[in-house]
């Protein structure tokens, strides 16, 4: 027990062998990618190659939304309704780090409630689906099937050395599922 102890009291004096040279972020601080900033690449990482999504970004913007797709080099996209889902294609090879995690958009005043993003094999045409060819596979969600359509796209080569392809979606309606009714009235 005594052993423990004095362990512990070196370790509190001493403090921790290797110091933390850089912070945590603040909760609430965006530790992303910001179109057209170079992010601060620690020594030796290398950037990611052509044909690889690097960054899948989201934007809440005066009710409607703004969704940013980062690779190094040029890439086509294509937007097609399922449902109510909308499914982006990108023509790229690779999915970066993290791009195949979801991002939960439901707590913010937009019209999205989700984007997953998964590498797909070619695909022939059936009764339910068109055919497409590999990629990259985004399906985006909305909160109101009602406002299920296709973003208005912008593609750029941003000072950074990066090229995006950007989804814009206008204020979304309402939710009906969202608005209660108060029975005693």
């Amino acid at each position: 027990m005594r052993r423990v102890i004095a362990l512990a009291l070196m370790y509190v004096l001493t403090g921790p062998a290797v110091a933390d040279t850089k912070a945590p972020h603040k909760e609430g601080d965006y530790g992303g990618v910001i179109p057209g900033q170079k992010p601060d690449n620690p020594k030796g990482k290398r950037a990611p190659s052509k044909g690889t999504l690097s960054w899948i970004g989201f934007e809440a913007k005066n009710g409607g939304a703004q969704l940013f797709f980062q690779s190094p080099g040029a890439f086509e996209t294509s937007q097609q309704l399922e449902g109510s889902t909308l499914v982006v294609h990108l023509m790229l090879q690779r999915m970066g780090p993290n791009t195949w995690r979801q991002v939960d958009t439901r707590f913010f005043d937009n019209p999205l409630s989700g984007i997953t993003a998964r590498a797909v094999r070619a695909a022939r045409a059936t009764k339910d689906k068109a055919a497409h060819p590999a990629g990259v596979e985004v399906r985006i969600k909305f909160k109101n099937p009602k406002d299920a359509r296709a973003g208005a796209l912008t593609t750029k080569a941003e000072p950074d050395g990066m090229y995006y392809a950007y989804l814009t979606f206008p204020e979304g309606t309402a939710d009906a599922s969202a608005t209660r009714s108060d029975p005693d009235k």
